[in-house]
Parts: structure tokens; sequence; C-alpha cells
């Protein structure tokens, strides 16, 4: 199983900071992590694909490939945009 954080908004919704989840990609991590929390399908998901602002890391590496494997050994982290002043 993959470790996932998730920073700013989808921490508050999913109300934690960290998932273990199943998935041999990422792909199957975010399908897991909406199907564990459903709140966060509108804000990773646009017309049935991730949200183009959306930023996954695994292990620190960005990737904008989603069938990109991972491992238990994974750290997949998911950004969404953050704004600030």
């Amino acid at each position: 199983m993959t470790s996932v954080k998730l920073f700013a908004n989808l921490r508050k919704i999913a109300g934690t900071k960290e998932v273990i989840l199943a998935g041999s990609n990422v792909r199957m991590i975010i399908a897991n992590l909406v199907l564990e929390f459903p709140a966060l399908a509108g804000h990773l998901y646009e017309d049935g694909k991730i949200r183009p602002y959306i930023i996954i890391t695994i292990n620190g590496h960005p990737t904008a490939d989603l069938d990109a494997p991972v491992t238990d050994q994974d750290l997949v982290a998911i950004f969404p945009p953050i704004t600030g002043g």
C-alpha cells in the first residue's frame, strides 16, 4: 500500500493529511482516494480527467503520467493550486 499525502484544501476536505492506499499506478491511487473520500472528486477531476492544475509527485518528483508505477515504498503527494499574497 502506498502513502499518499494531501495538501491545502484537499487535506481539509478529507480530514486527514495522509492516507495509505492500494494501487499499482498513480491513476489507481487517485481512483482509490476518491472512493475513500468522495468529496475530493470534484476537486481532482474535471470531465473525467485530472484537473490540469493539480500537481502530483512521486517521492518528490512531479509527474503528469497517471500510468506511472508506484510501490509500497513510494510517497505520492497531491497538491491543489495554492494562492496567497
